[in-house]
């Protein structure tokens, strides 16, 4: 409850108050004009207090998308009440609008500072010295016009929200590629951060943010819901931002790409979102060309398409049902067998090569969908065991894992049953051949075993009743199925175990 000092304060709070973001212009257009003269009539006067207030009570309609009129003559009479206030001096060390810097965040969707109290006698707030001091009234003048127009004003102190420089932190962390937790539901939860109307701070700051997190969920990633949640949102956001044509800027003016550092991009994809935030990064962006072009729809565009570019790509690689067709060319003889040599050459890949990586992947799962339709059980044993290989040793993606998953699984089913007369040093040890050099020691075993008339056999070798032995098939199988479902545990919540079939 709010006690005015007469009713038209009251009456004109109660209009003021009802303007948001998504209010029909019809209506708060009048109001905004009509405030707007008032204030820029006599900026400086004794009744410069109320015009200023009713302007920061209707900043999110004039920081979403007022018509050019109407966001004119509200920064104009900002500007000149903050110019005309801010001069005076006065004995106070600090302003209330001061203390609402470092809570002010218009990634939140009901966003404005509150400024009732300088109208009236909030109940829970009794009247203060500084409320209506002219550097108080020119501060929130100030707050308001850089809501409206980003970087557009100066002498806005330097107050970060918490949560934002927590957000830095936590950004940079996974970006160090040292993350503290689990990065996933970090990325998650920034990509989800976007309102409906935000402002151009926040707007921006959302970009900037996917885009710098972009690079490391491409390469680090491959939980599909991150990826989801991160396209998602950049889709969101390429339709709220204006179109590429209202950017004023020339040539060379928009951040060079090649100048900037990731660092400096997380830091601004959350210091852009307040006022506090943006008045920080003046210190840092003074000497780098105009500030407001990391605001313009232009650059924002760019750097939303860009991420947006690379995300569905990498989706794809990771998440969509591969055609393995054309590796019949590739891998059998024209008599129908089976190119071995060949075949475990892919699977001996460079680990720092990631076409190796896919190359090797998609053997895997050719010789899995192969195996499903095989019918000599010496072709399918190889079969498996190429399975196997890549499902044990190559971080396998969802797309063509789960159909690799799939075989394994059945296969531990089938032999769950079936007993094992070794001992246990008579098998192989599936660690020996886990990646790295101990790749090329696997291929000449695998080689051996499928046509053992024309590749020697390894100093080492097993023999070919050890490889199809039930107690070495159903203990790698359920392992790599174990590992399988503990990577996969988001994606088949998402799915159904019922989708992890092969096709």
């Amino acid at each position: 409850m709010i006690t005015f000092p007469d009713d038209r304060t009251a009456e004109l709070h109660a209009a003021w108050s009802q303007v948001r973001a998504d209010t029909p212009a019809a209506e708060a257009e009048p109001l905004v004009l009509d405030c707007a003269r008032r204030l820029s009539a006599d900026p400086g006067g004794e009744a410069a207090f109320v015009w200023v207030a009713g302007l920061v009570e209707m900043v999110e309609y004039l920081a979403w998308r007022p018509g050019a009129a109407a966001r004119a003559a509200a920064v104009a009479a900002l500007l000149a009440a903050a110019s005309a206030l801010g001069e005076r001096e006065c004995g106070h060390e600090l302003h209330p609008y001061e203390e609402e810097l470092a809570l002010l965040d218009e990634s939140e969707l009901f966003w404005r500072p509150s400024v009732a109290y300088l109208l009236g006698e909030p109940a829970d707030r009794p009247r203060q010295e500084a409320d209506l001091c002219p550097g108080n009234v020119a501060g929130h003048a100030r707050l308001a016009a850089d809501a409206i127009e980003p970087f557009g004003v100066d002498g806005i102190p330097a107050r970060v929200p918490e949560e934002h420089v927590e957000g830095v932190a936590e950004l940079t962390d996974f970006l160090h590629d040292y993350p503290s937790c689990d990065p996933g539901p970090t990325i998650e939860i920034n990509a989800r951060g976007l309102s409906d109307r935000p402002t151009r701070g926040a707007l921006a700051g959302f970009v900037l943010t996917q885009h710098v997190s972009c690079w490391y969920v491409i390469h680090r990633i491959t939980a599909r819901p991150v990826f989801d949640e991160m396209i998602e949102g950049l889709e969101q956001a390429l339709g709220l931002l204006p179109p590429a044509s209202d950017c004023v800027h020339g040539e060379g003016e928009h951040p060079d790409p090649e100048e900037r550092h990731y660092e400096t991009d997380a830091q601004l994809g959350f210091y852009l979102r307040s006022p506090g935030g943006r008045a920080e990064a003046r210190g840092f962006l003074e000497d780098d060309g105009p500030m407001d072009a990391w605001v313009c729809p232009a650059f924002l565009r760019e750097q939303a398409e860009e991420a947006l570019g690379e995300l569905r790509g990498r989706h794809e690689e990771l998440f969509a049902v591969r055609d393995t067709s054309a590796l019949d060319a590739a891998y059998l003889t024209p008599e129908g067998a089976l190119d071995i040599g060949g075949l475990t050459r892919a699977l001996v890949h460079d680990p720092f090569d990631s076409a190796g990586g896919a190359v090797a992947q998609n053997v895997g799962l050719w010789a899995a969908r192969r195996h499903a339709t095989a019918v000599d059980p010496h072709v399918r044993l190889v079969l498996l065991h190429l399975a196997l290989w890549v499902g044990a040793g190559l971080d396998l993606p969802y797309g063509p894992g789960r159909e690799v998953r799939a075989l394994l699984r059945r296969v531990g089913d089938e032999v769950s049953e079936r007993g094992c007369t070794h001992r246990a040093d008579e098998h192989p040890d599936r660690r020996r051949f886990r990646g790295g050099y101990q790749a090329e020691k696997f291929k000449q075993h695998l080689d051996h075993l499928y046509a053992p008339a024309t590749h020697p056999a390894p100093a080492d070798a097993y023999p070919a009743e050890v490889w199809s032995c039930p107690g070495l098939l159903g203990q790698w199988a359920g392992e790599s199925v174990a590992e399988l479902d503990e990577a996969y545990f988001e994606m088949d919540l998402e799915d159904g175990d019922e989708l992890s079939t092969l096709l």
